[in-house]
């Protein structure tokens, strides 16, 4: 990556949490959570793709449309061990929730529990904790 896109990136981020803030009259902090939790957040640092060129209004439509299509369809019952599951690793890990968020959503280990629900919600708490970690580190390698 180049210098230029290491100092253009930070700036479009706030730039964008701002716009996003404003939009949808949500606390800046709400917006950078809404920013790096969404999957268009590494493309900015892609220098083939050159995001970072686009206009803050550009790239909210194009966060905005990542964000649709990343939504998975739920049930109470896999939103309710989804929210366990997240809790659990964040105090496994010494994470906080939101930093637990950002590393699932990083990964897509959300699609992973509800994909795997039938399966993972009959199991203990130290086993699909154990199951996500492999998960997320096998995804960090790719």
């Amino acid at each position: 990556m180049g210098v230029y896109e290491e100092q253009i990136v930070p700036i479009k981020i706030s730039r964008l949490a701002e716009y996003v803030a404003q939009r949808k009259h949500i606390f800046l902090e709400e917006a950078l959570v809404y920013v790096y939790t969404n999957p268009m957040y590494d493309k900015l640092y892609d220098e083939g793709a050159k995001w970072w060129y686009l206009s803050t209004e550009a790239l909210y439509d194009e966060f905005e449309d990542a964000r649709k299509s990343d939504q998975i369809p739920v049930t109470s019952e896999e939103f309710e061990f989804y929210t366990y599951c997240l809790e659990k690793y964040a105090l496994a890990k010494r994470l906080t929730g939101l930093q637990a968020l950002a590393l699932f959503k990083r990964y897509k280990a959300d699609e992973f529990l509800v994909e795997h629900y039938d399966l993972l919600h009959t199991q203990g708490t130290g086993y699909v904790i154990d199951e996500i970690d492999r998960f997320i580190q096998r995804r960090k390698r790719r």
